[in-house]
């Protein structure tokens, strides 16, 4: 019994249509791969913009506050000086979350997020640092009636040092502070919130 020529046509078209719809198949899974993946991105970046910016606003609106209770009783009083511990406590969890920066695909935000808040964390971990300082020179001058002379002098030039130290410091901390603004207008549209 001989075949014909149009009995492989026949089964050819049932091959074609089976690779066909194969191939459809592995590319549409493809392209929703990709689609998938695009929106997670997004997700990722939005989330990640939102996180930096609630950081970036809450740290300074705690040294707004510290900065206005400077104006209110004891410039350097107890107040004041929690309030910027805790500023430096809440810039710790930008510490331990910075990994998430390269979720944002803007290098140059990444760095701008990156140096601003290296650049106001260092003048405020010196500043926390330098009025513990102030404070145990403060008390040994206070509880320090066997001192000589010379070392009560020692300790007061410690002490004139370390207080200009710290107004050196909270100007660093102002001036960049300043810049804080800039960077949160940019992470807005990234977002999708106001900060």
């Amino acid at each position: 019994m001989r075949q014909s020529v149009f009995d492989y046509i026949d089964n050819l078209d049932t091959l074609l249509a089976v690779i066909v719809g194969a191939v459809l198949a592995t590319g549409g899974a493809m392209v929703a791969e990709l689609v998938q993946d695009r929106l997670g991105q997004k997700r990722k970046e939005r989330d990640a913009a939102r996180f930096f910016g609630e950081i970036l606003a809450t740290v300074d609106r705690i040294i707004d506050r510290a900065i206005a209770s400077m104006a209110i009783g004891e410039r350097w009083g107890d107040v004041t000086l929690r309030l910027f511990r805790t500023a430096l406590n809440e810039a710790a969890i930008y510490e331990r979350n910075r990994e998430r920066l390269f979720e944002l695909r803007d290098m140059q935000l990444r760095q701008d997020i990156h140096l601003h808040f290296l650049t106001e964390m260092v003048p405020l971990v010196a500043l926390n640092e330098n009025s513990r300082e102030i404070a145990a020179l403060e008390k040994e001058l206070k509880h320090g009636d066997a001192l000589s002379d010379a070392k009560r002098q020692s300790i007061e030039e410690d002490l004139t040092a370390l207080r200009e130290t710290l107004e050196t410091a909270l100007n660093a901390i102002v001036a960049e502070h300043a810049k804080t603004d800039a960077i949160c207008k940019r992470l807005e549209p990234l977002a999708g919130v106001t900060f």
